[in-house]
């Protein structure tokens, strides 16, 4: 059980960076060399239950073909009518030469561009044709050790399955890379590489360098080489695809709303043909880490705006079969390391703490490296007391142990989340599903249900010892390496000692420091709140049958909303909206700041610290936000939980706490962020963008640092609890839960208060600075500029237009990725959007952005009010609106089978706008209907290019 992929593990901390090695092109694979030298290899065209003593999950078909491809079926229901088809070849970046770093990327962007079935220009208009959207249902990624591509189809028709499995086909055999086509998609690869690149990005890689050092991963970077993307050609991408993308090497998935009896026999005739077209290449070798010694990196990164130090160790494994002794062993480290990021989130809200935020990981890459991490955020330039923190919590931990408080707390955490899989098995996102399963299967690991999880991990955490957690900790970091990280803002070239000298003292210099007290501290019951003597009584009930929605109103304004769905059993999600959220903040930047400070504080006589104790062994979730007509507590968890949801947005309400420590840890957080926006291209168009298009109003600029930094603990105060106290309550319920449970817990914690509607604030016209161009310089080493066209639309409430405007934009954005990308090679992915204003009458803006080099941004710009100006001259034909419609049509069936639509578009605020309860009738009926004529007055009426506005945000300097 790897911390990478087992459905056991939620995340602890966050990622570790040392995981982000599969995050710029793709999830991470598995490798297993040839034996050479030391090295040790499983057999990895075996199933991973064929070498375990585990079974795997009765309900997949497993089979293999007589030319050793491998493959996989399982029928599961959400969504509806969809079905995944992916091929997953076990080869990426790890089996490239050093002249071909970057070909295994390359040949993934190249297996769109013409095969056997489908010359090139030709399979993403197919696509489009039968309702995939490009980029959502059909894509692909690279990694390390796997390359995988995706088809999500709109239908389990058997020919349509069939034409899926053939487009899989092709891909693995079938590849034309025709010459003019490889050179056609070197700008787009080109301009992926530089849409990727930033601050963060360029460390991560350093970072994979230093900590996996003496192996091949540290050389081998999915996105690959410039030198080698400017060089390649037909003949190299041909030779990587002939050695690796061999039917041995080839797993096609399966997974959806279909009968696997059904594709079977498809799948068997469209891959039984498939031959290997050379010879089998052996694995080269993966190399080994370095297992003694400290070694220090450190990066002065001043746009990364914060430093983070890191301690880490890494050692060298040998990979092995995932059985049942294997996963308690995994179990227990990760028990051990779930505990160590516990102290250090405890440590980070400790008064005066340099610590602003923390991350422990711990876990195996690749199944023959592993590594422990603890690393954190520091407040300022107090990287010496953070850096010794982390050694010193380390070192209190492999000497003293954990206490058996800390060991109950992790154990009732990951029995709710094995609680929470098993109950809600039956309604899992067969996408979300296929992608964990490949990610097992590529590691080595045996698939296994819900229910055998719960069979398997709960005994093991029943049983466990607090001296198994400690000696598993001791098993991660008993070895002699030790990797010290300091990187960000802070510079250490300055001072008489070399970096690597400061780094090493500040952690050697730890005699004299005081010991924390990690025993367990004084518990707080919760719920504390007791409900009301008398439920709340119903004065008015409304039945909506079209949609199936009840409303029910209490005596004191409270109304509820309560929707029954059987898309995601067991579960339920809620919001609360009140008041008027951004309508009434009295200074620029409170907000952000409220939200902040709101989810630090805690809830009445809990801190933050205490109510992660108390709600440890629960599923539940609740956030504030401020939103720019209400606030808003949004919460979810299991269909059980929905009292003690509610218990909390009581407490929330009723006795609301802003403490000071919250107020400061968020002050440092914000000011961070600051930092950090405006030190990219991507921060600075978050800082100046909104405000350009809106002439600076209120509603839509994001305040600046120095307003920020001035708002008051006790104006926040002053903002919110008043209106947290006596807001009108709007309760939104939607899930797996019986309308009149609902009600009868809402009327036992609302309805009956003292509650009045505040008069709302008057909303300034909102000014579009049509025909003006703006251009914004930042200072940053990524060579990259982001263009922003935008254009004024309408506001909202006129949903028939609402509508056409979305597809409009969808539009543009095909004739966009045409031009811009397929043709010019100028850009990676084109975004057009349209976003209509629910609160400032006939206020809306369809954009347009693009990542794209420098000294190309203001011809760009020219382009895409060209483009956009075709719509309105040249009347598009079905076709073409066909290929942006399909797509639309799907997206909009998936998302009625979802909880967040019926909650965030159709419920909420619909006490204030009842209109929202028609739309869903509407919805499928009003897109289907619409025709090439309306698209090309919209675009008449919206996007004529002296009515543009353009934002460029560079990194070029004058």
């Amino acid at each position: 059980m790897n911390d990478q992929s087992r459905s056991i593990i939620p995340a602890v901390g966050g990622f570790a960076l040392l995981f982000f090695v599969g995050l710029l092109l793709a999830g991470c694979g598995s490798l297993f060399p040839e034996k050479s030298g030391t090295q040790h290899r499983l057999d990895n065209r075996a199933w991973p239950h064929e070498l375990s003593d585990l079974p795997p999950d009765p309900a997949i078909h497993f089979g293999r073909l007589d030319n050793g491809l491998r493959y996989l079926l399982l029928s599961n229901k959400e969504p509806q009518n969809r079905v995944g088809l992916y091929l997953n070849v076990q080869a990426g970046s790890l089996q490239e030469s050093d002249q071909e770093r970057g070909l295994a990327h390359y040949l993934e962007h190249m297996l769109f561009n013409g095969t056997s079935h489908y010359p090139p220009g030709t399979l993403v208009e197919y696509f489009q044709s039968i309702g995939m959207g490009f980029g959502a249902d059909t894509n692909a990624h690279t990694g390390f050790a796997e390359t995988v591509y995706k088809l999500v189809l709109p239908s389990a028709d058997p020919g349509m399955l069939d034409e899926g499995l053939l487009v899989l086909a092709d891909y693995a055999r079938g590849a034309l890379l025709l010459e003019e086509e490889v050179e056609r998609e070197r700008g787009i690869i080109l301009a992926e590489k530089r849409a990727r690149d930033s601050v963060a990005a360029r460390v991560r890689k350093q970072q994979l360098q230093f900590e996996f050092a003496g192996t091949r991963v540290a050389k081998r970077d999915p996105i690959g080489s410039e030198e080698v993307l400017l060089e390649a050609d037909s003949a190299r991408l041909r030779g990587y695809y002939d050695r690796w993308y061999r039917p041995e090497r080839l797993m096609v998935v399966v997974v959806g709303d279909m009968d696997p009896a059904q594709v079977e026999p498809l799948l068997i005739s469209r891959f039984s043909p498939i031959q290997a077209a050379a010879p089998g290449a052996v694995d080269p070798p993966l190399g080994t880490l370095e297992e003694e010694g400290s070694t220090v990196l450190y990066l002065h990164e001043p746009e990364l705006g914060a430093t983070r130090v890191a301690l880490g160790t890494v050692f060298n494994q040998t990979p092995q079969p995932d059985t049942s002794s294997w996963e308690r062993q995994q179990l227990s480290n990760y028990v051990a390391t779930s505990i160590l990021a516990n102290r250090l989130d405890k440590l980070v809200r400790r008064a005066d703490s340099p610590l602003v935020s923390s991350q422990a990981h711990a876990g195996t890459f690749l199944q023959r490296l592993g590594y422990a991490r603890l690393s954190a955020v520091v407040k300022g330039e107090r990287w010496q007391e953070g850096l010794a923190l982390l050694d010193q919590t380390l070192g209190q931990a492999l000497e003293s142990g954990f206490t058996p408080a800390e060991l109950e707390r992790v154990k009732r955490e990951l029995q709710a989340y094995l609680e929470k899989q098993l109950q809600t098995a039956a309604t899992r996102n067969s996408m979300e599903l296929a992608a964990t399963m490949i990610r097992k299967l590529n590691n080595q690991e045996v698939l296994l249900s819900p229910q055998q999880e719960e069979a398997l991990y709960a005994p093991m955490l029943e049983a466990m010892t607090l001296a198994e957690a400690n000696q598993a900790l001791v098993g991660l970091w008993q070895g002699e390496r030790r990797l010290l990280e300091v990187i960000g803002a802070v510079d250490l070239e300055q001072g008489e000692l070399s970096a690597r000298q400061q780094i090493l003292a500040a952690v050697e210099q730890q005699t004299g420091r005081e010991m924390v007290d990690w025993k367990q501290r004084e518990e707080v019951a919760f719920p504390y709140l007791p409900p009301a003597e008398q439920p709340a009584q119903v004065v008015a009930q409304e039945n909506y049958p079209a949609i199936k929605m009840e409303r029910y109103l209490f005596q004191d304004g409270t109304r509820l909303h309560v929707k029954q769905t059987d898309f995601q059993e067991n579960q339920i999600q809620l919001a609360v909206h009140f008041g008027q959220g951004l309508r009434s903040e009295p200074l620029a930047g409170m907000a952000a700041f409220a939200e902040g400070l709101l989810r630090e504080s805690g809830l009445g006589r809990l801190n933050r610290e205490q109510l992660e104790e108390t709600l440890a062994g629960t599923n539940v979730q609740l956030q504030f936000q401020v939103g720019r007509e209400s606030f808003v507590l949004a919460g979810s968890g299991l269909s059980e939980e929905l009292e003690l949801l509610l218990q909390l947005v009581q407490t929330q309400l009723l006795e609301p706490v802003f403490r000071e420590k919250a107020y400061l840890r968020t002050r440092t957080r914000l000011l961070q962020m600051y930092d950090q926006l405006e030190n990219s291209v991507e921060g600075q168009q978050q800082l100046v963008g909104e405000g350009f298009f809106t002439s600076n109003h209120p509603l839509y600029t994001m305040a600046d640092r120095q307003q920020v930094m001035a708002i008051e603990l006790d104006e926040i105060k002053a903002w919110l609890q008043p209106i947290l106290a006596t807001a009108p309550l709007e309760i939104s319920i939607v899930g797996d839960m019986a309308p009149e449970k609902a009600r009868e817990l809402v009327a036992r914690y609302f309805g009956a208060g003292q509650r009045a509607a505040a008069p709302a604030a008057d909303i300034q016209q909102v000014s579009f600075p049509a025909g003006a161009r703006r251009l914004e310089r930042v200072k940053s080493e990524i060579d990259k500029a982001l263009v922003t066209v935008a254009w004024q639309t309408d506001d909202f409430w006129d949903i028939s237009k609402t509508r056409r405007l979305n597809l409009l934009a969808a539009v543009l954005g095909e004739r966009l990725r045409l031009k811009v990308r397929e043709e010019l090679g100028a850009t990676y992915s084109p975004v057009v959007y349209n976003r209509s204003s629910r609160v400032s009458k006939g206020f809306g803006i369809l954009r347009s952005q693009l990542s794209v080099a420098p000294d190309q941004a203001l011809a760009l710009a020219g382009i895409v009010q060209e483009v956009a100006g075709s719509l309105a001259r040249e009347l598009l034909s079905e076709e073409e609106l066909d290929r942006s419609l399909e797509p639309t049509l799907t997206s909009i069936r998936d998302f009625q089978r979802s909880n967040s639509y019926w909650l965030n578009a159709v419920l909420a605020l619909s006490s204030r706008h009842p209109r929202q309860l028609q739309w869903p009738l509407t919805i499928l009926s009003d897109f289907a209907a619409i025709t090439p004529e309306e698209i090309q007055r919209l675009a008449g009426r919206y996007l004529q290019s002296g009515q543009a506005a353009v934002l460029v945000v560079s990194s070029a300097q004058e």
